[in-house]
């Protein structure tokens, strides 16, 4: 393997935020050698690291609310949100280990916040029940408890290191290949690999997201012939712009805010349809923060949407939100509401930001969050390749059209235990396979990227955002997801043979670029498929739910197109495909646009 590092370990893993952290720690405990590798640097990157939002909320069934909440409660919610698209095994077992997820966090010192000798649950996106709990900094103190826990065991780790794919050969996985920021590659025999790589939110222009999310784990997985599920499904939603990042929390909408354009016009006066009445529209946003088709409240994210697409935006990029003339003090009163018991919280926030939520205008737009779907797991945590694990937002199947508020957080606990434990246990009885001939390989997929181009790749990912934003994030529409797959095979097609990339920085730059727009084919793909409104997809030409489209779809680059329909609670994993593939054949061409999209550079 001349010019490549070889590392060898029995679990290796993907990533370092909260699923990773407690995958290594669970692997460490079964006696396997864990290795984690991560691109950004450890314990200082990842969406659990990046706080976007004043708390993180932690979902568990505990009664803490004293309303009635109980596991087969929560599932049900789960379930009703999922529309459908959701796992019932997955989400049976993130209901029933939720609470123990929270005290294992607790024994390693996160704290929950509380009020009196009671936590402090407030009621979260699509939830029945008060059941979030809070954590102050969103979800930082979950990366300094365990990553802290992870560095005194000593756990091997290696940053600034990007893995570029799978090793895959058999149905199974073996490995990766990687590079890292100097420009050395490295072949990295495992015996389990555990892919916790987030989401894929900077494929939007107005994203939630630190600079290294980029599907890579999606992308991987998919070109190594692991299924993916749920593409189509996403959270966007209302998120401060201007004068800072940071999600918007449902429970404000309670306020009834103002929102205007820069003529000072009403934003909701002008698209919320005849007969609706806007003010109904915001109190309904208050359920949930990720825009959903299944209410009146989508009018919120689809009038400043189309705001900003028509040109109505502020400098900035938003439309302006206040609570001026609103009678805070009123809602105050009345501690039953999720506005009252997390004002206080959100007040301070804004307030060290030089915000007075009372007197000040501050500017807001549709952001891009987390992925609701991934590669498709079991209850173990295992991809359809033996071997290959997920955990987190890469992973599909616990969530569905709509996800709750505060279930991803607990998901990643949930499955990076269980991945954890499943890939020891595996690494304990097989040993490496021969991977010769990876480095070889890997050194003519890096060569596709010969850089020798006069296009900037910074150019070339805000395009590919620009046109995500308009086309992907909110308004959807046989026309212009058309637009966007064409966008993104442009794009991969300038990386290939017009793009400079003079540095080792620069190559790692360009691949993630590569996967995002492999990624951005795969959901806009999925999109086009998905002839109906439903949960967190909006199709402007088919608004409405449909019972006919009720089925999963998913993508497997070793069916015969590349993906099928199926209803995955009652699909074998690892079985033969589906005897009836329900794509219909008037579908070809998008199933075509999926596969050449995933194989091309």
């Amino acid at each position: 393997m001349t010019g490549h590092q070889e590392h060898r370990t029995d679990v290796l893993i993907v990533g370092s935020g909260a699923a990773a952290l407690r995958a290594a720690l669970e692997a460490d405990a079964a006696g396997a050698d864990v290795l984690v590798v991560i691109k950004g640097g450890f314990r200082r990157s990842g969406a659990t690291f990046h706080s976007v939002a004043e708390v993180g909320a932690f979902n568990v069934p505990d009664n803490a609310g004293d309303n009635g909440d109980s596991p087969s409660v929560f599932l049900d919610d789960i379930l009703t949100a999922g529309q459908g698209m959701a796992d019932p095994r997955l989400s049976a077992v993130v209901a029933e280990e939720a609470e123990e997820a929270l005290q294992y966090l607790e024994a390693y010192g996160v704290p929950f916040e509380r009020e009196g000798d009671a936590y402090l649950v407030f009621r979260a996106c699509f939830s029945s029940r008060a059941r979030s709990h809070v954590i102050k900094d969103h979800f930082k103190p979950i990366v300094k408890a365990l990553g802290s826990e992870a560095t005194r065991r000593g756990i091997s780790v290696r940053d600034r290191l990007m893995v570029t794919d799978l090793i895959a050969e058999g149905g199974a996985c073996h490995g990766v290949t990687a590079v890292d920021f100097e420009g050395v590659r490295h072949v990295i025999r495992a015996k389990a690999v555990i892919l916790t790589t987030g989401g894929a939110s900077q494929l939007f222009a107005r994203n939630l997201y630190p600079a290294e999310i980029t599907g890579d784990g999606y992308a991987m997985a998919h070109r190594a012939g692991a299924r993916l599920v749920n593409m189509e499904f996403m959270q966007a939603g209302v998120s401060v712009v201007h004068p800072f990042v940071n999600l918007f929390g449902n429970y404000l909408w309670d306020g009834f805010p103002n929102l205007t354009d820069r003529e000072s016009d009403p934003v909701l006066d002008r698209y919320v349809p005849e007969g609706i009445d806007p003010a109904d529209v915001i109190a309904e946003k208050e359920r949930h923060f990720p825009f959903s088709a299944r209410d009146i409240s989508r009018y919120v994210e689809i009038s400043i949407q189309k705001a900003i697409n028509e040109g109505h935006a502020t400098d900035e990029g938003g439309v302006y939100m206040d609570f001026i003339g609103k009678d805070i003090d009123a809602i105050l009163q009345d501690r039953s509401r999720s506005f009252a018991r997390m004002w206080p919280v959100t007040q301070s926030w804004y307030e060290e930001r030089g915000v007075n939520l009372r007197t000040d205008k501050i500017q807001i737009a549709c952001a891009a969050h987390a992925i609701n779907g991934g590669i498709l797991i079991d209850t173990n945590g295992e991809s359809s390749l033996d071997g290959l694990y997920a955990a987190g937002e890469v992973a599909g199947g616990p969530h569905g059209a709509d996800r709750l508020g505060g279930n991803m957080s607990v998901t990643c606990q949930v499955f990076g235990k269980r991945a954890g434990r499943a890939a020891a246990a595996r690494a304990a009885t097989n040993d490496h396979a021969d991977v010769a001939g990876m480095a070889e390989a890997h050194d003519a997929q890096l060569a596709a990227f010969n850089g020798k181009g006069d296009r900037e790749l910074a150019d070339l990912r805000s395009e590919l955002q620009k046109s995500a934003n308009r086309n992907l994030l909110i308004l959807r529409s046989e026309l212009g997801l058309k637009a966007f797959l064409d966008d993104c095979a442009a794009i991969r097609n300038e990386l290939a043979e017009n793009c400079r990339v003079e540095t080792s920085e620069d190559l790692v730059h360009a691949l993630e670029l590569n996967n995002l727009c492999e990624v951005g084919t795969i959901m806009a793909t999925a999109a086009r498929l998905r002839r109906e409104s439903r949960g967190s997809h909006y199709r402007e030409d088919f608004p409405q739910a449909d019972p006919n489209e009720a089925a999963n779809i998913v993508f497997d680059r070793r069916h015969k197109d590349g993906l099928f329909r199926a209803v995955i609670g009652a699909l074998n994993l690892r079985g033969a495909e589906p005897e009836q593939d329900t794509t219909s054949g008037g579908e070809r061409e998008a199933n075509t646009t999926a596969k050449g999209g995933a194989d091309g550079r």
